[in-house]
């Protein structure tokens, strides 16, 4: 489990990188961080996923658990 201030770097480089790809739009910051938590949220769930051998029946489960890992960051 990684720590805060490592999850909130990975989501802060994420945002900037989809800002500035987008052209640098103001006052979309927040949409931006919004976007990149996600994008973290489902690599997690996807990792977790893989890292078990592809069950079909617990992607579920890694998406909710990638899920509560982020949120109690």
């Amino acid at each position: 489990m990684q720590k805060n201030s490592e999850v909130a770097e990975a989501i802060r480089r994420t945002a900037y990188f989809l800002w500035e790809h987008d052209g640098r739009p103001e006052g979309r910051a927040f949409d931006y961080w919004l976007k990149a938590k996600e994008m973290l949220l489902r690599q997690r769930a996807y990792d977790q996923w893989l890292a078990e051998g592809t069950p079909a029946d617990r992607a579920e489960d890694h998406w909710r658990d990638a899920s509560g890992e982020i949120e109690d960051k």
